[in-house]
């Protein structure tokens, strides 16, 4: 197990390697030259620096890392060969990873500000969907005359997409921005809203009875109860709300926005600058990662008590 391990691990070194002698020795086709390749290159090197660096202080995780690193590597040799140099298919439609790579360098400022944008429209939707839906979530599910009225009201309103609301809210809303943040927050509301209704009905009736034993007062039961009890669920319609937020601000941005991460590909799209296309998707993937790592650590400091069972 461990001999096939360290065979891997070679091998996503060699990938790299192979990719960065042909990005650096073997010029590009003609029609995916570029002035300069050096942000592909530099990227290949910080890849493989991330690589050994992962596998030194996170030995314990050496597998996993080096399955996605082995995908990854193989995914970038293989577009460098196919379309950097080879050119297998259309080059208009099909960039070489150099060509996309350096809109990087090129629009790094227009990307900064649309990764602000988007990031401030989300992230404030979102928040509020989260500082609404979890108190009205866990009193709701705690009183069940509520939950006979809400649950219906529930199941036939939160299936409709949140962009469905989108001509409204561009003419009754002062500025795109708070009608985008304003689809955020439908779009996030009810998956968190469901979370905590459904998280109170999953806690133990005899923890709930132990309770009212001891004589805790409703906001005492809410606090101390309801919400830790709840809070795996909670967390569980969070990550759908979060899915659904990135899928509602992209779409939203496609549509009406002047600015953001959707607005840079559709507005490249018009042009036909598909190398602005693919790298306008590959960071917007790069954020997404990076939001649902640091989502993720902060589930696993809430819930530390579930792997302290």
């Amino acid at each position: 197990m461990k001999t096939g391990l360290i065979t891997e691990q070679c091998l996503v070194v060699a990938l790299l390697a192979a990719t960065l002698i042909l990005a650096v020795v073997v010029p590009d086709a003609p029609a995916q030259a570029v002035s300069n390749n050096g942000i592909f290159i530099g990227i290949l090197l910080v890849l493989a620096i991330l690589f050994l660096t992962e596998l030194y202080l996170q030995p314990k995780t050496a597998q996993a890392v080096t399955d996605i690193f082995l995908l990854l590597s193989g995914l970038l040799l293989l577009w460098e060969v196919i379309f950097g140099k080879l050119t297998l298919l259309d080059p208009f439609l099909f960039p070489g990873p150099a060509k996309v790579f350096a809109v990087f360098g090129a629009d790094w400022e227009i990307m900064a500000k649309g990764v602000g944008n988007s990031l401030f429209i989300l992230t404030s939707g979102y928040l509020i969907a989260i500082v609404i839906a979890i108190p009205a979530g866990l009193y709701i599910g705690w009183r069940k005359r509520l939950f006979a009225v809400a649950y219906p009201v529930a199941k036939a309103v939160s299936p409709i997409p949140p962009t469905v609301y989108l001509p409204y809210a561009i003419v009754l809303l002062p500025t795109f921005s708070a009608s985008s943040i304003f689809l955020i927050f439908i779009g996030s509301f009810w998956p968190i809203f469901v979370g905590a209704v459904y998280g109170v009905f999953s806690i133990d009736q005899r923890l709930i009875n132990s309770a009212r034993t001891l004589g805790l007062s409703e906001h005492q039961m809410v606090r101390r109860i309801l919400l830790p009890g709840a809070m795996p669920s909670i967390f569980s319609g969070a990550m759908i709300s979060l899915i659904m937020s990135f899928i509602t601000i992209t779409v939203a941005e496609m549509i009406a926005a002047t600015s953001g991460l959707g607005w840079y590909i559709e507005y490249h799209h018009q042009f036909a600058n598909y190398d602005k296309v693919i790298a306008g998707m590959i960071l917007i993937a790069l954020v997404v990662i990076v939001i649902m790592f640091l989502f993720d650590r902060i589930q696993e400091h809430c819930l530390r008590w579930q792997h302290a069972q």
